[in-house]
């Protein structure tokens, strides 16, 4: 006794979905119903030369303490303490003004 196409789907509960990777993605749908994606990768586009900035500033001063501490535990505490005065006096003032 052959089942034909008819009976088959009728055989389906309605209440189960499909488990194909097209219908199980639910959370893809919640996330563009949450957060408006066209928008957000813009908006990280635009920031990213000041990512890049950013990254960089503190890359110069994470270079140096890494050298530094290669050198020796005099010159590691004698660098940090250069960086945190420049950090503290230097930039900080002349952001203020």
């Amino acid at each position: 006794m052959a089942m034909d196409s008819s009976s088959s789907n009728s055989l389906k509960s309605p209440m189960l979905p499909s488990t194909s990777l097209e219908t199980n993605k639910w959370w893809i749908i919640i996330i563009n119903k949450v957060i408006d994606v066209e928008e957000a990768k813009n908006q990280i586009l635009f920031s990213l030369p000041m990512i890049v900035v950013t990254s960089c500033f503190y890359f110069i001063n994470l270079v140096s303490v890494m050298f530094a501490g290669h050198l020796g535990k005099f010159e590691l505490a004698a660098s940090n303490l250069g960086n945190s005065w420049a950090e503290v006096t230097g930039l900080s003032l002349m952001v203020c003004i």
